[in-house]
């Protein structure tokens, strides 16, 4: 089963993006918005986990209007991809299901 994953709270405030990086498998996607953006950046607390799981198949996306709200769009990690609105309703098409993590 391929899982959408939606993260909105920073990596740097608390474990919400370290618990959904824990259940991820190969075929999910992690799509990052509002303060999960954070949790995109070279510097983020989650890096080595993003970079692991990128391997081993699952993707990542930060939503393009919350980066380029936070001005982050050049500090983000070479396997985040930016996502669009369209590509954020594509995601959701694309996968069998959605979990948010709030």
């Amino acid at each position: 089963m391929s899982l959408l994953h939606t993260v909105n709270k920073s990596a740097f405030n608390g474990d919400t993006l370290r618990n959904c990086l824990a259940i991820c498998q190969a075929e999910h996607s992690v799509l990052l918005i509002e303060d999960g953006v954070y949790g995109a950046l070279k510097s983020s607390p989650c890096r080595k986990q993003i970079e692991q799981l990128s391997a081993k198949g699952v993707s990542f996306f930060a939503l393009a209007v919350d980066v380029n709200a936070r001005g982050l769009g050049n500090m983000l990690a070479a396997d985040v991809t930016l996502a669009s609105d369209q590509d954020f309703v594509n995601l959701v098409i694309q996968h069998t299901a959605t979990q948010s993590w709030y």
